[in-house]
């Protein structure tokens, strides 16, 4: 299995204006060979190394983005999961095969027009085309780059998460508290709000106790269906436990404002406790201030472990 942190570890995509500028500067001052004294022939040669320069400029750095950015079937299962549920199925393939769809026909547009360059009898209006044309080229895909760089933005936000360091991981159905309790509990600041579906990600903390480490991993909420009608987000919390030596907090909200009913969140709970029995596990009921003691008491006892009282304030 490969090691996490693949994402962190991205080159920086420069800004495509900059590497046309750049290109555009470095071709232009390729000098003329001293070595071909006929006056013609030398500025024929400079023009086709000129746009033999341009093009390499141009297509070196994607070159170099396509190398560097891993093949999925490279990640950690884990990251091939976040992969995939963050950009979407096959999304982060597609922009790569863009970026060397582009370097190919920058090659191809270079090495035509410095070919033609080096034959013609006049000089300039080949320069002048070649110049253009890599140009019209590289500006009619610049939105490859620009969705590479996006993406590359995207992918180190995500968070990191060391597998030979214990994980605790947070999950239950929407709404439930799951946020609030890592918040309390770790480092990690998830996004706290009153309606479905509010973490949309994978988040972390850390809970730090002396000498130790513990990560605590806020996950989106799973609701009572088969996973043929989950979305994307909940899949993640799957790839999560399936991929990860996590053990799991399985947060209950038995006031009924989570938008999930009782007898829905144990059914999660017992669907994703049968998937995952190898796991170690602990129920809590979540907003138990709001509750008479005796009834979370009695809803602990069906689950088959010891009650973790106020939790959550």
């Amino acid at each position: 299995q490969p090691d996490v942190g693949a994402f962190q570890q991205l080159p920086m995509v420069v800004p495509a204006e900059e590497i046309l500028a750049s290109a555009l500067k470095a071709a232009k001052r390729v000098p003329p060979s001293k070595a071909i004294s006929n006056i013609a022939k030398r500025e024929r040669n400079r023009g086709a190394r000129q746009l033999d320069a341009l093009m390499k400029e141009l297509s070196v750095p994607l070159t170099t983005y396509f190398k560097k950015f891993p093949r999925s079937y490279e990640l950690h299962a884990y990251e091939r999961s976040l992969l995939e549920f963050t950009l979407g199925k096959g999304k982060y393939e597609e922009i790569l095969g863009n970026v060397l769809t582009l370097r190919k026909k920058l090659t191809l547009c270079g090495k035509n027009m410095a070919s033609l360059c080096s034959k013609v009898s006049s000089l300039l209006p080949p320069l002048v085309q070649g110049f253009h044309e890599m140009t019209v080229v590289f500006h009619e895909h610049v939105q490859y780059l620009e969705d590479l760089k996006e993406t590359a933005k995207t992918l180190r936000k995500l968070p990191v998460v060391n597998p030979r360091d214990p994980i605790l991981c947070l999950v239950g159905a929407p709404n439930v508290g799951k946020s609030s309790l890592v918040r309390v509990l770790s480092t990690g600041k998830p996004e706290v709000c009153n309606y479905p579906f509010t973490t949309r990600a994978i988040s972390m903390g850390h809970i730090m106790d002396y000498a130790f480490s513990y990560q605590v991993t806020d996950t989106p909420g799973l609701l009572n269906r088969i996973d043929a009608d989950r979305n994307d987000m909940e899949k993640l919390t799957l790839a999560a436990l399936a991929y990860l030596p996590t053990a799991v907090l399985y947060v209950h909200d038995l006031t009924g404002e989570c938008g999930t009913s009782v007898q829905d969140q144990f059914y999660i709970y017992k669907e994703i406790r049968g998937r995952f029995p190898s796991r170690p596990w602990i129920a809590v009921v979540s907003k138990a201030d709001l509750l008479l003691f005796v009834m979370a008491k009695k809803w602990m006892r069906l689950c088959g472990t010891k009650l973790v009282d106020h939790l959550e304030r």
